[in-house]
């Protein structure tokens, strides 16, 4: 590592720490972070104080819940995400996550199932194949795993999973 990318290195480490413990500071005394006074005390702007924070203690999590899911913290991510990481920017969780206090994973997950991505692993197709058995219409199969997946999306995933498997044998 050349002697520049040390030094930054360095520096970065430095803010980090710096910010983190601000923002320990906080929540220890407030159970919530402002984000100004942060920022202020640090020296750096808002969105580097979310970028660098490594402070994650009382975090909640977030699990898509069809009966209990709020739209308002969706549109705060959203709003958030848009506003700061326009494309074709990388969204950088770390700040998505700290501006929500909420687990980092958790925002990832839940980012995608907004845009109506959805990782189709065996316990969910298990999950699709259940509830289909139930008689339940693909819209309210999507709406069980996703806000925004479609019933396509669904019914493809289904008939793909389900599709018998042909075989041919030659003589």
């Amino acid at each position: 590592m050349g002697l520049r990318k040390q030094r930054e290195s360095k520096m970065a480490a430095e803010h980090a720490d710096a910010v983190s413990h601000a923002v320990k500071k906080q929540y220890t005394q407030h159970q919530n972070v402002n984000w100004v006074w942060v920022s202020e005390s640090v020296g750096l702007s808002e969105r580097e104080c979310l970028e660098a924070n490594q402070f994650g203690d009382g975090k909640a999590r977030w699990i898509y819940d069809p009966d209990t899911f709020s739209w308002d913290m969706a549109n705060r991510m959203t709003k958030f995400i848009e506003t700061n990481y326009p494309r074709p920017l990388p969204v950088n969780y770390t700040a998505v996550s700290n501006y929500m206090w909420i687990e980092p994973d958790d925002c990832v997950k839940m980012a995608g199932l907004l845009r109506g991505e959805m990782t189709w692993t065996k316990d969910v197709l298990a999950k699709v194949v259940e509830l289909r058995g139930q008689g339940m219409m693909y819209k309210a199969i999507a709406q069980q795993l996703s806000p925004n997946l479609t019933a396509s999306k669904v019914s493809q995933a289904y008939r793909r999973h389900t599709k018998p498997i042909r075989y041919s044998y030659s003589l």
